[in-house]
This record gives C-alpha cells, sequence and structure tokens, in this order.
C-alpha cells in the first residue's frame, strides 16, 4: 500500500530508520572503486600530477568540448591525494549507507551517478577551464536525496526525522560555506549534486507506513512498495526525463567552446604525443593550436620542446622565446628556461 492516506500519525518520539538491516553492497563497491583507482593513479605518477589526473579521465573544459564527455563520469571516481579521497570516503561510507538502506541498491546507485553528473556539468559550467575530479558531487546528491525523504516522510518519521533534517541541513550549509572561503573546493559541483539528489530524492523516494501489533502498539515501519528494481521501473520516466535534461544541458554549455578553449585541446594532445614520442604527430597539433589562437604561450611552449627534441634548435628557441613572452605557468616558464639554455650550451 502507498497511498499515504493510507498512513497513521507518527508518534512524537518518531520509530527507527527502515531499512537499517539491508546490506549496503553499493556503498562498499564504490569505496573500493575510489580506492584502486586512487591506488592506480599513485602508481603511475601521484596521484597530485595534472597529467596523471587527464590520463585518467579528470574534467577539463578543453577535452570536454572537444568531445571527451566521459570525463563527466570518470572524474567522479578520481580523487587528489590521500586526504581528499578519505574525505570523500568518510562522507560515502556514512551517508552512502544510509541512504542505500532506506532507498534499496537501485535507487541508490542511480541517484549517486545522476546526481554526481548533475554536479559535474556544473562544475563544468562555471569552471570550464579548471582540472577537476572527486566524489563530491555525488556525495552532495546523497545529501540531497536524504534530505528530500526526511522532509516527505516527516509524518512518519516524527522527532527522528526531524533531528536527521535539522542535521543534514547543517551539514551542507557548512561544507558549502568552506566552500567558498577555501581555495580549491569546487562548490559549482557541490551545488549542482544537491540538486540533483533533491530532485531524484523527491522522485524516488520509498513510501513507509506502520505495522502495529494487536494491542494497537507500533512496532516497526515497512516499506509500502518493492526494495528490488520494480520500484524503479515504474518510475522509469523520471530518470529518463533527468538524463535528458544532463543530456540538453551537456550539449547547451559544450556547443560552442572558445577559439582558446579549442587551441589548449590540441596542446594537451601535443603533450600526449610528445610523451609518447610521436614528435611529429604532435607538431601538427601544436600547430593546429597556434592556427586558433596565436596569443597561446602554451601552444608555443609545446612547439618549442618538440623543435628542441627533433634538434630544430632555432626555430625551438624562437617558440620556447615566443612563449614566454605571451605568458606560461610558472613550471612551464622553469622549463622552457632549462631547454633555452639547453640549447644554448648545443651551440
Amino acid at each position: 500500500m502507498d497511498d499515504d492516506s493510507q498512513r497513521s500519525q507518527a508518534p512524537p518520539y518518531g520509530l527507527p530508520l527502515p531499512g537499517m538491516e539491508r546490506r549496503t553492497v553499493v556503498t562498499w563497491g564504490l569505496l573500493a572503486i575510489n580506492g584502486a583507482v586512487w591506488a592506480a593513479m599513485e602508481l603511475s605518477g601521484g596521484s597530485e600530477d595534472e597529467r596523471v589526473l587527464l590520463r585518467f579521465g579528470a574534467m577539463f573544459g578543453p577535452l570536454i568540448a572537444n568531445g571527451e564527455y566521459w570525463r563527466l563520469f570518470t572524474a567522479m571516481f578520481l580523487h587528489v591525494g590521500i586526504m581528499h579521497l578519505m574525505f570523500n570516503g568518510i562522507g560515502l561510507l556514512i551517508f552512502g549507507r544510509m541512504l542505500e538502506r532506506v532507498f534499496g541498491h537501485y535507487r541508490f546507485a542511480t541517484i549517486y551517478v545522476l546526481a554526481g553528473l548533475s554536479g559535474s556539468i556544473a562544475s563544468y559550467t562555471f569552471n570550464p577551464v579548471v582540472i577537476g575530479a572527486g566524489a563530491s558531487g555525488a556525495i552532495f546528491g546523497v545529501l540531497g536525496a536524504l534530505t528530500a525523504f526526511f522532509l516527505l516522510r516527516r509524518d512518519v518519521l516524527g522527532n527522528v526525522g526531524r533531528r536527521y533534517r535539522s542535521g543534514l541541513a547543517l551539514i551542507v550549509l557548512i561544507n558549502l560555506a568552506f566552500g567558498f572561503f577555501i581555495p580549491g573546493i569546487d562548490n559549482w559541483a557541490h551545488l549542482g549534486g544537491l540538486g540533483g539528489g533533491l530532485v531524484l530524492g523527491f522522485a524516488l523516494s520509498p513510501h513507509y507506513r506502520y505495522e502495529a501489533l494487536d494491542g494497537g502498539e507500533d512496532i516497526s515501519t515497512g516499506s509500502s512498495g518493492p526494495t528490488g528494481p520494480g520500484f524503479l521501473a515504474r518510475r522509469v520516466w523520471v530518470v529518463a526525463a533527468v538524463v535528458v535534461v544532463l543530456a540538453a544541458w551537456t550539449w547547451l554549455v559544450t556547443s560552442d567552446p572558445s577559439l582558446e578553449a579549442r587551441a589548449f585541446a590540441h596542446v594537451l594532445q601535443a603533450e600526449r604525443q610528445y610523451d609518447e614520442e610521436n614528435y611529429f604527430d604532435a607538431l601538427e597539433e601544436a600547430a593546429e593550436a597556434i592556427n586558433l589562437d596565436p596569443t597561446s604561450g602554451p601552444a608555443f611552449f609545446i612547439r618549442g620542446k618538440l623543435n628542441a627534441a627533433i634538434d630544430s634548435t632555432d626555430q625551438a628557441a624562437s617558440d620556447l622565446g615566443r612563449a614566454m613572452a605571451l605568458g606560461l605557468d610558472e613550471p612551464r616558464r622553469a622549463e622552457a628556461v632549462r631547454i633555452l639554455v639547453s640549447l644554448g650550451l648545443r651551440n
């Protein structure tokens, strides 16, 4: 019975949360995946290395705009350093298990993935040239879905639900406040995930009613609907609608990337080809980047590195000098100086 009119009024003391006996296999699976990916990144050069992050699928606007949309998904399983992994892991362990127990495995997995994608797209929309990684958007989606559940079922859960609602609201506000004042925290991903989680939580929230003894004593809550995929199948239109909205949002923000973004995508492709010693393919990518954005310091820098690698020293010196004049970040600038000194010694 899932008609709200058939539920009795909650007692003032409320009842324990339903589903607490349910195993949380999806949560533990997600924790295992995040840990395994982090370990693989560490073995590949370090999870804080930008190139390793990009190689494993971190978000980066120019690459997404160039067609690598899968990064919106894969970035949810990457973490920058052990502390990042630990904080998100603790959040997933606490709140993910709670949501999985209350909503069931299938609904939890659906909310986690779609809310995570919502956070990724929001992050891309407002931070198009920042490398992004982490499960925080999905975890905020979990918080949003739990908040929706406790709002919808406040008449069943009584004071217990009220305490959970207050606690969740405080956690969300504190984390958002940290995001506004501490550099490096992607609040747009948090807000996007939270919004996605709220929408999905309201749409997919399970119904609960009381089961009482003959004497009238309330002893437990029971789900009025199945905990398996059947409920989700009946709400498939909700999931489909969210997927359509996310796809349209992605298309809208990536349909007309700037010349600067397109140029930087070619710079990154050139750097990949350089690492694999495909120098002539890399030169083509660098030339395309310069053609799209003649003021790109990184484009001239990678072409200078490539020309130095193939012993075209005069062209390398010209490109590196041009790159430094246009502007480079500190690591590229230091490497440009080192290469120029090396070229001078060769001559």
